[in-house]
């Protein structure tokens, strides 16, 4: 088995570090909305949830080599709430308004952090 790692010009230190940040923060929060969640609902439906939570109508915005979403519209909330509402099922709402909440704010960490990126690689790679 012969397992190559290349680091070329698109896969910087930095955008690894950042992007493991991104996705140990989406756990923590996973987590901690989980543990003080009153409503119980399944580990792995209150994943979903959030992952759906994720989807965004969002501005693209090119700056230099980066890509910078703004989050907008927050589309996978309104998708999860038209799923979970069907019937008048206010319950199952409850459960996992929540997570798809989120998801969604979850994004402007991520912007955050894309800026973050930005200054980051301008004081590394000058």
């Amino acid at each position: 088995m012969d397992v190559n790692i290349h680091f070329d010009q698109d896969h910087f230190v930095s955008t690894i570090i950042i992007t493991l940040v991104n996705y140990i923060t989406l756990g923590i929060l996973l987590f901690r909305i989980y543990r003080t969640n009153d409503l119980k609902p399944e580990v792995w439906k209150s994943i979903i949830a959030m992952l759906i939570g994720l989807f965004v109508f969002s501005i693209n915005l090119n700056f230099n080599q980066y890509r910078i979403e703004i989050p907008i519209l927050p589309l996978g909330f309104w998708i999860l709430m038209w799923i979970c509402k069907r019937n008048d099922n206010q319950e199952r709402w409850e459960k996992y308004r929540r997570f798809a909440w989120a998801g969604f704010l979850i994004r402007f960490f991520f912007l955050f952090t894309s800026l973050l990126q930005m200054l980051i690689d301008s004081v590394i790679y000058s």
